[in-house]
């Protein structure tokens, strides 16, 4: 139940305030860097997997509620029905075909409602949980800005360069942003909001069972069947942990003692309600959280490209460099979760952490994506990595060096998010051209962007149409113009590699004008695009093929072309 004063929610809403500062002033800078004859699209990190989110939006945008992969033309050959739907990002494509707003401004702004939503719940779930104000201060704070201990491994690049750490991008293994509040709420709209469902269904689920009231955990299965459609990943170890936790409300509730003067005048009815709640609250939220696992299996067993997808496999690394990686977090949240163990609420923190990380070391054989369901595990830790801090530092007599070791603690485990922001600066800077792979840039050239804007008024909802150019723009086709491109996405592309050679081949002018033309037709092709990036593969050789096929060209200008496809 939230007493808190007004004060501490004076100091709730300034944290919240400065973590969308923190986030929002990075993506300011980098629209006002932008070059001369270059266009920001609206992101800092990995924009080929945002771009997956922001197709799904565009595609609601033209009226549809199913999802295809137009990253990839399978479906087109086999006729295959569109079977998945994602919410959130339904809702963003609903709200700009609504309102007329760019897509990308709505992303963002989704964003940072989602991370002042998530930071907000989550400390009215820490109110539920103690009434110690510096423990849910801390734990905020730890939740809003904290990171891991990538940063270790440049002050002893000795003794650290053998490990792998979660929350460094630049290393062989990838990194894991949605092992923590801050980089989530950072980079992925998507990522950030499905840690704030978490966070509502836990405090829901909690209220339900002291207050016997179930229209709290109805609330908490509705928040349940949205985080299924939007995170399937994360509904698994969700349903795990309610289930233990239902069976250990069931051995610990004690009966109501008819002796007590509190219960005196109390009727048997009210007594039992906080005791059927303590079972049947996290049952109905178990039974929603099911119902869009389910959906999601229909999908996977029906859908050949979703099944491939889903079959990516995604290890973890070692447990230990998990545990490197959130460090100090971890040892104090071990600490926590020992002192506060009598208090029965706060076991289901201690769970909740519990069953996430051993969800992500399930062999790949079973789930392949193990290792991005360690989602949500951050505030947890946080919750009780507070309760150790605070625990430790209550033994200084001196309130003044109390609140210094708190601050220092926090500031410490935040350097690791102020290096991240600094790395994805300096992506922007050099527009990932020093990443390895066929990562797609933060910029495209104007030329490039004003052609993708022509395309997307030649969309014709009756016809698919599939555009050619290389994946640096062609990660960008779907969600700038609801087309298919043919070559997008490093795992939403599938056969990938084989589909870049015949790219590749097609603009270096090696393919034959015949085997050309059958390329074209097989492939559904309607459009043929030359811009930057084609021409930096083929040179004069980009274009000669097209010209050779007599393909009419549809647009011109600023170093960029398309050629329609008969």
């Amino acid at each position: 139940m939230l007493d808190s004063s007004t004060t501490e929610r004076r100091r709730v809403w300034g944290a919240i305030a400065v973590t969308l500062l923190v986030i929002s002033l990075p993506y300011l800078w980098a629209a006002t860097m932008i070059n001369q004859g270059m266009v920001y699209k609206g992101l800092l990190y990995n924009p080929d997997d945002q771009n997956v989110h922001l197709a799904w939006a565009k595609q609601a945008s033209q009226g549809h509620f199913f999802f295809r992969d137009l990253f990839t033309t399978e479906s087109l050959d086999n006729g295959e029905r569109p079977l998945f739907n994602n919410i959130f990002c339904f809702v963003l494509g609903i709200t700009g075909a609504v309102t007329h707003i760019p897509l990308i401004w709505l992303y963002q702004a989704s964003r940072l409602f989602s991370t002042a939503l998530a930071l907000y719940v989550f400390y009215l779930l820490c109110c539920a949980l103690t009434h110690d104000k510096r423990v849910r201060l801390v734990a905020l704070w730890l939740a809003a800005l904290s990171s891991g201990t990538g940063w270790l491994q440049n002050l002893y690049p000795a003794l650290f360069k053998h490990y792998l750490f979660i929350d460094r991008p630049d290393q062989s293994f990838p990194m894991m942003p949605e092992a923590f509040t801050f980089t989530s709420a950072y980079i992925f709209p998507l990522f950030i909001a499905s840690i704030g469902l978490l966070a509502v269904i836990y405090l829901w689920t909690l209220k339900a069972q002291q207050t016997g009231n179930l229209r709290y955990a109805l609330g908490a299965g509705a928040a349940a069947l949205i985080l299924g459609n939007i995170h399937t990943y994360d509904g698994l170890p969700l349903t795990v942990t309610l289930l233990l936790w239902m069976l250990h409300s069931l051995l610990l509730r004690p009966a109501p003692n008819m002796n007590d003067p509190e219960n005196a005048t109390t009727d048997a009815t009210s007594i039992n309600k906080p005791q059927q709640a303590s079972w049947l609250a996290p049952l109905l939220v178990i039974l929603c959280a099911l119902v869009p696992i389910a959906w999601q299996w229909i999908v996977f067993r029906g859908s050949h490209e979703f099944s491939a997808k889903a079959l990516t496999k995604t290890p973890p690394p070692a447990l230990f460099h998990i545990l490197l990686s959130y460090g100090p977090l971890i040892l104090l949240a071990a600490l926590g979760a020992v002192i506060t163990w009598r208090e029965v609420r706060v076991r289901l923190m201690t769970l909740w952490a519990v069953v996430t990380l051993a969800f992500i070391y399930i062999p790949t054989s079973i789930f392949s994506f193990a290792r991005k369901m360690i989602e949500g595990v951050h505030l947890p830790l946080c919750f009780l990595a507070a309760c150790g801090l605070v625990w430790l530092v209550a033994r200084i007599p001196s309130q003044l060096i109390q609140r210094a070791i708190l601050i220092a603690v926090v500031a410490i485990s935040c350097i690791s998010s102020g290096q991240f922001i600094i790395w994805t600066l300096h992506n922007a800077e050099d527009n990932n051209t020093t990443r390895p792979g066929m990562l797609p840039p933060l910029y495209l050239m104007s030329g490039d962007a004003a052609a993708l804007q022509f395309l997307a008024q030649q969309t014709d909802p009756a016809q698919p149409q599939v555009v050619l150019c290389m994946p640096y723009i062609g990660n960008y086709v779907p969600r700038e113009t609801g087309m298919y491109a043919y070559n997008g996405h490093w795992a939403e592309t599938l056969n990938q590699e084989s589909k870049l050679d015949q790219v590749l081949r097609f603009y270096r002018g090696t393919m034959a004008e015949d085997e050309a033309r059958t390329f074209l037709r097989a492939n559904h092709i309607r459009y043929v695009f030359n811009g930057a990036y084609e021409k930096a593969i083929g040179g004069e050789s980009s274009s000669a093929l097209s010209q050779q096929l007599k393909l009419p060209q549809i647009y011109a200008n600023e170093g960029a072309a398309i050629y329609k496809v008969h």
